[in-house]
């Protein structure tokens, strides 16, 4: 059974559970990662996509956090979907380029 989340509008965060109403705001997170043959994605936002490989390892999502179940049952994550859906828009947490200083 494949875990793939892609349907039509509006669109929700399977981590989060904010909706938008166009794709921009999403991405698609392998429960394992890639690079450690994982197949099976889910539909999150880019704001918890990121936060989701800012607190765990590949290895730490490989073993231990590969199903959306272990994913919601971290307390920092819990934490950060309080803090998430506050949030009135999406990408919140992308990285600014910092200007060089010369």
């Amino acid at each position: 059974m494949s875990a793939t989340v892609f349907s039509s509008a509006p669109q929700s965060c399977a981590v989060c559970g904010r909706q938008a109403d166009t794709m921009d705001c999403f991405e698609r997170h392998h429960l394992v990662p890639r690079c450690k043959k994982g197949k099976e994605t889910i539909q999150v936002c880019i704001d918890c996509g990121d936060q989701l490989h800012k607190l765990f390892s590949l290895r730490q999502l490989q073993q231990t956090y590969n199903t959306l179940e272990m994913i919601h049952a971290d307390s920092r994550v819990k934490r950060w979907i309080e803090w998430i859906r506050k949030q009135h828009y999406f990408g919140v947490c992308m990285k600014r380029k910092k200007r060089r200083r010369r």
